[in-house]
């Protein structure tokens, strides 16, 4: 499985009053790891709403093993998976970047629906072509040729 990497820094405004990082921000670090693959196969929110679609989190699951502080630098790892419905699932794991240990780990899954709000069971046209592309990236080995 591929992973793409996206680097970040705990913000000053980041931690809480015991000067770890609050619970929520790693929801925040989440969504820049997945708009940063969203981005690679042009599925970003108005791109995916210009193609008529909308796709909402309908699950988010986030378990925390060590927390970040103020100052350090952090992984941000997210990968899409093949789902067995019409969604996109993704998983994040957050590091630290100084050595690779395991801060928090995640999910979401995302249905997709018309712009109209109705659930789509099949994909078809450009949405299909842009999301197997990306479940295909992320499917691959780390090394592959993309």
């Amino acid at each position: 499985m591929r992973w793409l990497e996206v680097e970040e820094i705990v913000r000053f405004n980041e931690v809480d009053s015991w000067k770890i990082a609050w619970y929520g921000h790693y929801m925040a670090w989440f969504e820049v790891g997945r708009m940063a693959l969203l981005r690679r196969f042009d599925l970003l929110p108005g791109q995916m709403t210009d193609l008529g679609f909308i796709a909402p989190v309908i699950r988010l699951k986030c378990d925390y093993k060590h927390s970040a502080c103020c100052g350090d630098r952090i992984l941000i790892r997210s990968t899409a998976l093949k789902p067995e419905i019409t969604a996109l699932i993704f998983q994040f794991e957050i590091l630290s970047a100084v050595d690779r240990r395991m801060l928090a780990k995640g999910e979401t899954m995302q249905v997709l629906l018309t712009t109209g709000g109705k659930m789509i069971y099949r994909l078809e046209g450009e949405l299909e072509k842009r999301i197997m592309g990306l479940i295909g990236y992320c499917k691959e080995e780390e090394g592959s040729r993309a």
